[in-house]
């Protein structure tokens, strides 16, 4: 459990759940033992995002979740949402700040400096990067009423599991990777959707001591993983 599990089965254990208590709520005996507040869908979005806090390595969605719930609860706090999406966007993922990054920073003789880490923010518009990285650790991605394309083939996975964390509002991304790279994809998508159109080789045998996770939301928004041979 340390390692989280699959945003899949909490979405299980939601519609088990959710179906119990519509069941329920047909009898009158069963009826008095659930709350009011049981009913409304806000309370779910909440109940979700504290299910994948907890139990799922996608913290992004679990945050995502609990906000929509809290903000249609208090909707005089909806312009705290760009407050949130502002730090993220500033700070990170785990805190540092996207100005300590350099990604396909040149030296003088116009080479690229290897990079561990990247960001890419997209906000009405479009954009496009290349990483350069020996040791490839991770970045973050968010895409609002924009778009997103990220491309990895010059670059190197590093040991252990790296993490791309992706957010996309109204608004897409693409993720580009060598096709021996083994990738895992839990990216909750709400009203959305984030695909994997990677070319598949049955006869590929990939490092089981390196795996890139990719993981967020996707509201009213999509994204890909693909592989370009």
């Amino acid at each position: 459990m340390a390692k989280g599990i699959h945003g899949r089965i909490i979405i299980g254990i939601m519609l088990v759940l959710i179906g119990f208590v519509m069941f329920a709520q047909n009898y009158e005996q069963f009826q008095i033992l659930i709350p009011e507040f049981v009913y409304e869908w806000q309370t779910w979005f909440i109940f979700a995002g504290i299910l994948f806090l907890l139990l799922a390595r996608n913290k992004v969605a679990g945050a995502v979740l609990i906000s929509i719930g809290i903000f249609n609860l208090f909707p005089e706090l909806w312009p705290l949402i760009l407050v949130l999406i502002g730090l993220y966007i500033i700070y990170g993922r785990g805190g540092r700040s996207v100005f300590h990054f350099n990604i396909n920073a040149k030296t003088e003789n116009g080479e690229h400096k290897s990079t561990e880490f990247f960001e890419q923010v997209s906000l009405f518009g479009g954009g496009k990067k290349v990483v350069f990285s020996d040791n490839f650790k991770g970045g973050n991605i968010v895409s609002i009423f924009g778009g997103s394309e990220v491309n990895l083939l010059n670059s190197k996975l590093a040991d252990g599991e790296n993490i791309i964390e992706v957010i996309s509002i109204f608004g897409g991304s693409s993720i580009i990777v060598p096709h021996d790279w083994k990738v895992e994809v839990d990216v909750l998508p709400i009203f959305g959707g984030f695909g994997d159109k990677r070319r598949t080789d049955p006869n590929q045998v990939y490092d089981s001591n390196k795996l890139l996770i990719i993981k967020g939301v996707a509201i009213f928004g999509g994204g890909e993983v693909k592989t370009v041979f």
